[in-house]
C-alpha cells in the first residue's frame, strides 16, 4: 500500500497535464501512487501519462465538476495521506517530502499545510499574493472564513479523517473552502514554512467566472456565520473580508469601478479595524513596481510547451 496517494481531478487539462504529471514524477519522495480522475474530458487525457510508472493510474466518469471527481478519487485511495494537485498546476521537487516531514515526529499532525505561489501561465512570472495576516484568530478552520489561505495543491492530511466528509457537488468554485472547514473541525495541523506548490493562472479558469465565484463564495458563509461556536467579531470580519473580496474582483471588470470602490467602503465600514484591508491594495501596488521574476524551479515546464486558445480550453 503507497503511503501517499495523490489525487488529480482533470477535466480539458492535456496541454498542462504532461507538466503536472512530470512534476510528480519528479518528487524526491517515492511512495505514492498518483489517481487521475477523468472528468469526462474530451482531450484524451490518458496520453498523458507517464510510460512505463505504474504509480499512475487512470479512472474515468461522466462529466460531473471537480468536486464529484475529488470524491471518486477519496474512494479509490489506498494510501495513509491523501494529497490533491489540480491538473494544471506544478509541485516543488520537494512538495511530498516537505509535507511528510512533520509526520515523523512523537505526536503527528493529522494535516499539514506548505506554502504556494501564484505564476503566469505560459511564462512562469511569480504573482506574489498581497494577503500577509490570515491568522486572525487562534481557532484554524474560523481563519477561513474570513479568508481563503490555503492552497489544495499545498496540504496533506491523513484519509481517515477525510471518511464521511464528500464534497459538496451542488457547489461549483468554493467546494475546496467548504470542504476544508469540515475536515479541519476534525484534525490537528502544523504548518510547513515553504513553498510546495505553484499555482497556474490561466485565461478563462473557474475563478474568472466572477457572478459563479461570488454567488457560491455567499452561499458557502451563509452555511457557517449562523454557527453559535463562530464568535460575532469573526462572522463581522468574514463579511468584511466578502465585501472587500467582492470589490477586488468588481474592480477587474470594465465598466464596474463604481461599484467596486462602493464595496470596498462597505467593506471597511463592516469591520474598521480589519487591517488587511488597508494593507492589501498597498501591497499589491508594490507588487506591481517590482520587477517580474520567472520562477527558477518552472523552467523546465516552460520551454517547448503548447498553449491553446481560450475558445479551446475547457473549464469545468
Amino acid at each position: 500500500m503507497p503511503r501517499i496517494s495523490i489525487i488529480i481531478p482533470a477535466y480539458n487539462v492535456a496541454p498542462w497535464l504532461p507538466d503536472t504529471l512530470r512534476s510528480v514524477q519528479a518528487q524526491t519522495l517515492h511512495d505514492w501512487e498518483c489517481i487521475i480522475v477523468d472528468d469526462g474530458s474530451t482531450d484524451a487525457p490518458d496520453a498523458c501519462l507517464p510510460a512505463n510508472d505504474r504509480r499512475f493510474r487512470l479512472v474515468r466518469q461522466e462529466n460531473a465538476g471537480v468536486s464529484a471527481a475529488r470524491n471518486r478519487g477519496l474512494h479509490e485511495a489506498c494510501g495513509e495521506y491523501v494529497a490533491f494537485l489540480d491538473g494544471d498546476d506544478i509541485w516543488h521537487p520537494q512538495a511530498l517530502e516537505r509535507l511528510s516531514a512533520p509526520l515523523l515526529q512523537e505526536d503527528p499532525p493529522a494535516f499539514v499545510w506548505g506554502n504556494f505561489m501564484r505564476f503566469a501561465d505560459g511564462s512562469g512570472i511569480a504573482r506574489p499574493s498581497p494577503l500577509h495576516d490570515w491568522k486572525q484568530t487562534k481557532i484554524f478552520w474560523q481563519n477561513l472564513l474570513i479568508t481563503n489561505f490555503l492552497q489544495f495543491g499545498a496540504l496533506l492530511f491523513r484519509a481517515e479523517k477525510a471518511n464521511g466528509i464528500p464534497f459538496d457537488t451542488r457547489l461549483r468554485i468554493c467546494e475546496d473552502r467548504d470542504w476544508l472547514i469540515r475536515l479541519l473541525q476534525r484534525c490537528t495541523t502544523q504548518h510547513v514554512p515553504h513553498i510546495v506548490h505553484y499555482y497556474r493562472q490561466r485565461a478563462g479558469s473557474a475563478v474568472g467566472n466572477v457572478e459563479a465565484f461570488l454567488k457560491d463564495e455567499k452561499t458557502f458563509l451563509a452555511r457557517y456565520l449562523e454557527d453559535p461556536s463562530v464568535p460575532e467579531w469573526v462572522r463581522r470580519r468574514a463579511r468584511s473580508a466578502f465585501l472587500f473580496h467582492t470589490a477586488v474582483l468588481l474592480a477587474k471588470l470594465p465598466g464596474h469601478l463604481p461599484q467596486a470602490v462602493k464595496m470596498l467602503l462597505r467593506a471597511i465600514l463592516t469591520d474598521p479595524l480589519y487591517t488587511e484591508n488597508y494593507l492589501q491594495p498597498l501591497r499589491k501596488l508594490a507588487i506591481k513596481m517590482r520587477r517580474p521574476e520567472v520562477i527558477e524551479e518552472l523552467r523546465p515546464y516552460l520551454a517547448g510547451s503548447s498553449r491553446p486558445s481560450p475558445d479551446t480550453a475547457g473549464n469545468q
